[in-house]
């Protein structure tokens, strides 16, 4: 049975505003940082205020003033943040955060949450935390210590979601029911994905033999959708920096509405305390909040009930 490993692992930085603009380091710097985690660039959109580039683990985002970078499969994304912190002064690095949610197939990976943590304390000393229980839905986060303030407009929020709706995962498989890759391109406007937030350039690619994933920007602003729909292990990460305020309950209602995953972590930073989601037909299993360099940050997991048994998953016995 075909897997892939779609949890991802995440790593941003913030610089100081006296250093050299990283957008203006150029796309072959950035080009050697993602091959560091072995992924490459398919293509990039930029806006106003960020170069998106779609890669073929993910998504990289540069700003002036930060970069933020996700990649999912077995990727090493610490040798790209080791890779970063080798050309960006220790001094004019205000804020580094890296991220590990709790994978399927953990043994396939080159490295663990830990190993990782300890290179970058290393390098950067910071703190380990772990939102969730180590053998339940989790993320586990290395962030440095030193004094952070960020900015009013400056959220987070991730939607992580598991065990999609079978018809909703089929939309994104190449051979299904979009047909080929070239064929499935628009499929933004087709499911939904590409109107979750309004004003936004899309940039998409549809995997071989499965797999989704979008880029949109919007001025300073991103959102960025991955999809893994392959029968085991079937998973989707939803991300932006989109200022919700009030507007995070309705946004989650609009992504879990494509995709009706059984469950999901909701995963949020904001300069403000956020309340906790009540998001209709889920109940919540798991509750953490913590304050980090300045940030709330709040991990939810979410689950919906089932409403009665359902029949075995079937296992093939020839190979």
């Amino acid at each position: 049975m075909q897997f892939f490993e779609g949890p991802e692992k995440k790593v941003e930085i913030v610089v100081a505003p006296s250093l050299r603009p990283l957008r203006a380091l150029g796309r072959a710097v950035w080009e050697r940082v993602v091959a560091r985690a072995q992924a490459r660039i398919l293509s990039v959109c930029s806006s106003e205020g960020c170069d998106a580039y779609l890669l073929s683990e993910s998504s990289l985002f540069v700003f002036d003033d930060r970069v933020t970078m996700i990649t999912c499969g077995t990727t090493t994304l610490v040798e790209a943040a080791r890779e970063m912190i080798s050309f960006l002064p220790a001094e004019q690095i205000e804020l580094l955060i890296y991220e590990r949610k709790n994978e399927y197939f953990p043994r396939s990976q080159s490295s663990d949450f830990h190993d990782d943590a300890r290179m970058l304390n290393a390098l950067i000393p910071g703190r380990a935390v772990r939102f969730g229980d180590a053998d339940d839905h989790s993320i586990m986060l290395f962030h440095t210590v030193k004094p952070f303030q960020p900015r009013a407009d400056d959220h987070t929020v991730e939607i992580l979601m598991h065990g999609l709706d079978e018809q909703a995962a089929e939309l994104f498989c190449a051979g299904g029911s979009v047909g080929s890759p070239e064929q499935a391109l628009g499929l933004a406007a087709r499911t939904g994905v590409g109107a979750l937030l309004p004003g936004y350039a899309i940039d998409e690619f549809v995997f071989e033999p499965a797999g989704y994933s979008l880029n949109a920007v919007r001025d300073d602003r991103y959102y960025t959708i991955h999809v893994t729909p392959e029968q085991v292990g079937s998973y989707v990460s939803f991300e932006t920096n989109h200022v919700v305020a009030g507007d995070l309950v309705p946004l989650v209602e609009r992504v879990i509405a494509i995709f009706r995953p059984r469950s999901f972590d909701l995963f949020t930073f904001s300069p403000e305390a956020l309340a906790a989601a009540a998001v209709p037909g889920y109940r919540v299993r798991d509750h953490v909040v913590e304050q980090v360099t300045g940030f709330h940050v709040g991990f939810q997991h979410l689950y919906r009930p089932v409403e009665g048994p359902r029949a075995p998953i079937e296992l093939p016995l020839k190979r």
